[in-house]
């Protein structure tokens, strides 16, 4: 259910193609989930059919820009005003609850693991924040990205101390 705000978002900010919104789901490039190809056209079918978006133009080679509608902003605005649901179902979390169970050289594995994760991610959000700042855009997604950078800096620092 939320991959379609996070089209309907995506379609506010400007309107873009389906191949376009597939970039939009990389980890490297932005801070929304990775979202499979067919799951996204499956959505902007849908979209399409609630009237929440249209078609804006049609371009070479069957390429279709997508724009959001006056009720898919509606729907987006309602959905923004709805409360969030806070359950973390991350499995790294429901593997830290259950670690205990394992030996002490699995589970510093699996904490270099995640550490490794941690870093690898850190560095991809902080190259984007630095390449935002660097070129002056307009960065609609700078706030939610310094949240995930908290949070995996808390992911990196309770790894370091479980391997250790």
């Amino acid at each position: 259910m939320t991959l379609k705000f996070a089209i309907l978002g995506l379609l506010a900010e400007k309107p873009m193609s389906g191949f376009d919104l597939v970039g939009e789901f990389s980890t490297a490039r932005s801070v929304i989930w990775p979202a499979p190809q067919n799951e996204v056209y499956k959505i902007l079918r849908a979209l399409l059919a609630e009237g929440a978006i249209k078609v804006a133009e049609r371009g070479a080679r069957g390429r279709v820009v997508y724009a959001i509608t006056p009720d898919g902003q509606k729907a987006l605005v309602a959905w923004l005003g709805e409360p969030s649901d806070y359950t973390m179902r991350y499995e790294p979390m429901l593997k830290a609850v259950f670690m205990r169970q394992a030996p002490p050289t699995l589970r510093r594995k699996i904490a270099k693991a995640d550490l490794d994760f941690a870093h690898s991610q850190l560095a991809a959000l902080r190259k984007a924040d630095t390449e935002h700042k660097r070129a002056g855009n307009r960065d609609n997604r700078q706030d939610a990205r310094r949240l995930v950078i908290l949070f995996y800096e808390a992911i990196e620092k309770w790894a370091k101390e479980t391997v250790e």
